[in-house]
């Protein structure tokens, strides 16, 4: 028995090969990007600052007129809250 060249089923799976396109990856987009000041930095810092100014100032002024009040219980949950797993 004699062979000669390709069967025509194997050709037919060649033709597919041609048309097959390589995978191209999408084009990969620039990432956007926040820059953020020193200035504006220290501006935020010195707003965060204020803020905590006043309540420590609203809490010593409570305790001098004997109006501050703390919740053990209320502390001990918070506590074992933020400790438990």
């Amino acid at each position: 028995m004699r062979i000669d060249g390709q069967q025509p089923v194997q050709r037919k799976y060649d033709v597919n090969k041609m048309y097959q396109q390589p995978s191209v990856k999408p084009p990969s987009f620039a990432k956007d990007e926040l820059y953020i000041s020193n200035e504006a930095k220290a501006l935020n810092d010195h707003a965060q600052l204020n803020i905590r100014e006043k309540k420590l100032l609203d809490i010593k002024k409570r305790i001098d007129a004997g109006e501050y009040q703390i919740n053990a219980n209320e502390i001990a949950k918070k506590i074992s809250q933020f400790y438990s797993i």
